[in-house]
Order: structure tokens, then C-alpha cells, then sequence
């Protein structure tokens, strides 16, 4: 793609300008200004055609990161990693005739596939998720605080909670420290033989959490709704099973104290 039509992309649709972007061997950046000069040049698995080039020491990038083509690195971690959806997710994209490598069969009007179907999607695929692997991973290494999911000793995010901390051992602190004197045999789904700790993905605001943990505390509140009407029931059947039981008794006790007296006695018995 001529630079131009990457600027024009670029502030129109910034999105589809960063993917496609992504899937170049020296991106531009979200300004346009990198070039080739500004990449360290090496070998990768893919060869020279699919490398994954670092941005060279002291060249300006979002958050220091040198992965991820002077793009945000918060970004870039939230797009899809395997070859497989990335193939996928990048044969969707369109652009306006003229600037895209595809056809227009299939595509609105006035646009064209972005990339053409075959080898240059593949090899473009390959070097994206390629790309977001390492972007994730430097994410992990160099980004501080970070959540957390402590699985409980289930599965899903209904057997789950999740913290903020720096490293897996400053998230079982956080679960030790706040949570688990709260969590015993009388808790559903947990097993304290089975918490572990893992790394998901950058923290971005406290209040994230509030959303994250929102399935556990909404599957908690559904147990503990159906105990209390259990409870409930079980309360109505103790009364009613008590009061027979009385009743019962009460008669057999009228019994015994009017034997002989012939009270309650049929008269021809």
C-alpha cells in the first residue's frame, strides 16, 4: 500500500489502518513515520518474508514497546493470535477501491478486500499472529500490573475470581490476603487443592474488576438464592411435619387417658 493511501486509511479508519499495519514487515506506525531504517533486521522462522522485526533501540513507540510497530501494545493484545482466526478475521476487511490487494466480488460498494485470498493472506496471516504472540508476550514481561484469574477448582468464570497484581505471586497474595478466609466446604465449587493462578491479560482500571468477577458473584447469588427457598420449603415441611406429629400424639395421649372410662367408647363394643 502507497503511503498515501496508509495516511488516508489512517485517518479514516485507524482500526483497519493498524491491521493491515500489523501484517507488514516494517510497519509504519500510527503516525506513518517508520520506515525500513527504523527495524533491526534478523532471520525468523518464516524467512525474511514473514519476520517479525523489532523496532531499534531509542526509536519513539507507544509504551516503550518494540514488538509492535510503534502501535499501543494494549491494542495489539486484544487481537486474535492463531494463524487460523487471523486468517479469518483479516479476509473480512475492506477498504475503498483502489487502495486494497483483493477483489471487490462480495465487498459494499466502492470497496475492495484488502488483502487477496491464497498466499498473500496466509503469509500476511502468519506474520500478524506472529506478531501479536510476541506483542503478548512482551506485554506479560514489561507491562506491571496485570490481572489475574485464581480459579477456584472449577471451570469458566463462574469458578473464578480475578485480581490486579504485578507477578502470580502477587496475585495468590492478593487471593490469601482479601478472599480466601471467606471460602470453606460450605462453599460451592471450591477445592483448595485446585486454585492456581493465571495470567490474562494488562490491567487497564480498577473497575474492571467489578465486570471480570460479576459472573462468579451473579452464579453465588443464584446458589444463594435457590438455598434460601430450599431452606424455606424445608421450614414450611419441619412446621407441617411437626404439627402432624403433635396432633398425632395428642391423640394417642386422649386415648390412654379415657381408656376404661367408656368417654370415646363406640356402645356396642
Amino acid at each position: 500500500m502507497k503511503l498515501r493511501d496508509y495516511r488516508t486509511l489512517l485517518s479514516n479508519d485507524k482500526r483497519t489502518a493498524m491491521l493491515f499495519d500489523l501484517t507488514e514487515r516494517h510497519p509504519r506506525g500510527p503516525y506513518g513515520a517508520l520506515r525500513n531504517k527504523h527495524y533491526e533486521t534478523h532471520d525468523s522462522y518464516y524467512g525474511n518474508a514473514g519476520a517479525v522485526l523489532g523496532l531499534l533501540k531509542g526509536v519513539d513507540s507507544a509504551e516503550g514497546s518494540t514488538q509492535t510497530g510503534g502501535w499501543n501494545p494494549y491494542e495489539v493484545y486484544e487481537l486474535p493470535d492463531s494463524e487460523w482466526s487471523a486468517q479469518s478475521f483479516l479476509s473480512a476487511l475492506e477498504v475503498p477501491k483502489g487502495v486494497g490487494m483483493g477483489d471487490d466480488y462480495y465487498s459494499s460498494d466502492g470497496q475492495q478486500k484488502l488483502f487477496k485470498y491464497g498466499a498473500q493472506l496466509t503469509r500476511r496471516a502468519k506474520r500478524f499472529a506472529y506478531r501479536v504472540r510476541k506483542a503478548k508476550q512482551w506485554v506479560k514481561e514489561n507491562i506491571g500490573t496485570a490481572v489475574y484469574q485464581v480459579q477456584l477448582g472449577g471451570y469458566g468464570d463462574a469458578s473464578a475470581v480475578y485480581v490486579h497484581a504485578d507477578n502470580e505471586a502477587g496475585a495468590l497474595k492478593q487471593w490469601e490476603l482479601f478472599m480466601k478466609e471467606a471460602f470453606n466446604e460450605n462453599t460451592d465449587g471450591y477445592r483448595p487443592d485446585r486454585v492456581h493462578i493465571t495470567y490474562m491479560r494488562p490491567a487497564k482500571t480498577p473497575l474492571e474488576l467489578m465486570s471480570l468477577n460479576e459472573k462468579f458473584q451473579a452464579s453465588y447469588r443464584n446458589s444463594v438464592a435457590q438455598k434460601k427457598a430450599r431452606v424455606a420449603t424445608l421450614l414450611k415441611e419441619i412446621e407441617a411435619m411437626d404439627m402432624a406429629e403433635q396432633v398425632v400424639n395428642i391423640y394417642a395421649v386422649n386415648m390412654v387417658a379415657t381408656w376404661g372410662t367408656g368417654e370415646g367408647e363406640d356402645a356396642d363394643a
